[in-house]
């Protein structure tokens, strides 16, 4: 019993026993090796293994179902060895007498020698005559009764064409074999080679290559003069642009004082900025950003100077200054970020209480004249934070808020807290302290003013002012109707909204304030007071 294999030859699929396929396998290794080092092995080795797979399709329509060692010996002894004609020229000259014709001619239509489908030149390789002659019978006969053409289609159908050397050395009636079709794609590659050697001799092709040059050139010119109008466009592009930013930039920063709507170096109204951000900070900051922002439009105003007169710049110090002021920009406007970041690192609280003395079982709470109402900047109201300007005078104001609760004591006091941030617990306790806030006592009468001012050309720091009213049990509080304005989450047991206390009497109870049915006394509205 022995082993089959399948294997691949040319698209085709065969069984071939083991021993088969040993010899076999060894046969197509000595030719690769015989034609391994010629220009044209890839093209006659394919050639071979064709007519070893034909002979093998033949060969199995006998009857047989896998090849075995005789027919592969049958088959090699048809191709020949490729030793037999390996290295001497009086070897090639013993196989050539080996090539006899007595097997025949088989018909095929010839694609190397045809003006339609190869049939005449087929036939005239057949019979040993010249296409010539046969075409000129098939002339006659269509001319004579139009017969030839319906025999030239039928032919062209039924006549297999030459497609590969193999079938090329079977149309001429030469054996089959290495040699033939080794010999045979040489001397068609030698052909090529010489036709198109003859071909890129002749005039025509000269005088078609000359004209090709001088087109070249042309078309070579006329887009080296199209892109260098491009570049120069692209730099007076450049130019304008970095030439139009700077001069924006500068004029922003250092002439009209405003950049963004920001004024960095002016006093003049509108400066947001440095409502936020301190001075020095401030100043630092826009440094940093014009050399950030310029430095890259210079350097851009420059590349378009180049692009415009051509000319070639190989000293390093102009881009290696360049790119020091840009960087040295970003670290001056990272340090001037991080400086105005910190200003809000601490927090502190400064507490002022104030014991109330007073007769009167009630106590009447209003609120001041608003004197900023008409002066407010609409842009400002940030956290509450209000931006007021009387007179070229700028003044920063923020709501307070009011608180009751319940005293511990039989005595009625008020503690205003102050809490702001700064860049250390000692800044943002003296930024508390300075903040401004102040109510008025009239016997039972208390004015409190509707904001409280920061000190002047300071920054806001999170500025808050809380104010707590402690009352003891059974006083009566009256809230007039503007105090709505800064009263605060204060518990009642009717769980009353804050805007709907004003208005009202309040008697502070155990749990908190309670709503009383006391008539409200007259309380006096408050006036605005003209500037």
């Amino acid at each position: 019993m022995k082993k089959t294999f399948t294997i691949n030859i040319s698209g085709t699929v065969f069984h071939i026993d083991d021993d088969a396929y040993e010899r076999l396998n060894n046969y197509i290794f000595q030719v690769n090796r015989h034609f391994g080092n010629d220009a044209d092995a890839k093209e006659i080795v394919q050639d071979i293994e064709s007519r070893i797979s034909e002979l093998f399709q033949e060969r199995i329509k006998d009857g047989s179902e896998v090849i075995t060692i005789g027919q592969v010996e049958e088959i090699i002894k048809i191709m020949g060895m490729p030793e037999a004609f390996a290295d001497s020229n009086e070897a090639e000259e013993v196989i050539k007498t080996k090539i006899t014709r007595s097997h025949g001619r088989k018909l095929y239509r010839d694609p190397d020698d045809r003006i339609l489908g190869g049939v005449c030149s087929g036939l005239g390789i057949f019979f040993n005559i010249d296409p010539i002659i046969v075409r000129l019978v098939f002339i006659l006969l269509f001319f004579g009764g139009g017969s030839s053409f319906i025999i030239y289609l039928i032919m062209w159908i039924v006549v297999p064409k030459a497609a590969n050397t193999a079938q090329r050395l079977e149309m001429k009636g030469e054996e089959v074999n290495i040699n033939n079709i080794s010999k045979t794609i040489k001397e068609e590659i030698q052909d090529v080679k010489e036709n198109y050697q003859n071909f890129r001799a002749s005039k025509s092709y000269i005088r078609s290559r000359e004209r090709l040059d001088d087109a070249g050139s042309i078309v070579v010119s006329v887009l080296q003069a199209i892109l260098k109008i491009f570049v120069v466009i692209f730099g007076i592009i450049l130019v304008t642009v970095g030439v139009f930013s700077i001069i924006a930039l500068v004029t922003s920063l250092f002439v009209s004082g405003e950049f963004i709507g920001i004024s960095p170096f002016s006093d003049q109204m509108p400066h947001y900025l440095d409502l936020f951000v301190s001075s020095d900070t401030l100043s630092w900051f826009w440094v940093g950003l014009g050399l950030t922002i310029g430095i890259p439009l210079l350097m851009l105003a420059y590349l378009g100077t180049k692009l415009i007169f051509r000319f070639k710049s190989n000293n390093p110090a102009i881009g290696m200054s360049s790119l020091g002021l840009w960087v040295f920009g970003i670290i001056i406007l990272i340090c001037a970020s991080v400086r105005g970041v910190s200003d809000f690192k601490s927090v502190a609280t400064a507490t002022k209480p104030e014991t109330i003395i007073t007769k009167s079982d009630t106590l009447y709470l209003k609120l001041g004249v608003d004197e900023f109402s008409d002066y407010l900047d609409s842009n400002i109201n940030f956290d509450g934070l209000r931006l007021a300007l009387i007179n070229g005078k700028q003044f920063l104001l923020n709501e307070p808020r009011l608180g009751i609760e319940k005293s511990d004591s039989k005595d009625i006091s008020i503690i205003i807290k102050s809490k702001a941030r700064g860049y250390n617990p000692d800044r943002a306790q003296k930024n508390a302290r300075d903040i401004n806030y102040k109510f008025t006592q009239k016997d039972s009468l208390f004015t409190f003013q509707p904001w409280y001012m920061l000190p002047d050309k300071s920054v806001w720091h999170k500025q808050e002012v809380d104010i707590v009213l402690k009352v003891p049990e059974n006083k009566v509080i009256y809230l007039s109707n503007e105090m709505v304005k800064i009263i605060h989450d204060i518990k009642n047991t009717s769980n009353m909204w804050d805007g709907d206390m004003g208005g009202k009497y309040w008697i502070m109870t155990p749990e908190g304030l309670e709503l009383t049915q006391k008539k409200p006394a007259f309380v006096e509205p408050p006036k605005k007071q003209k500037k």
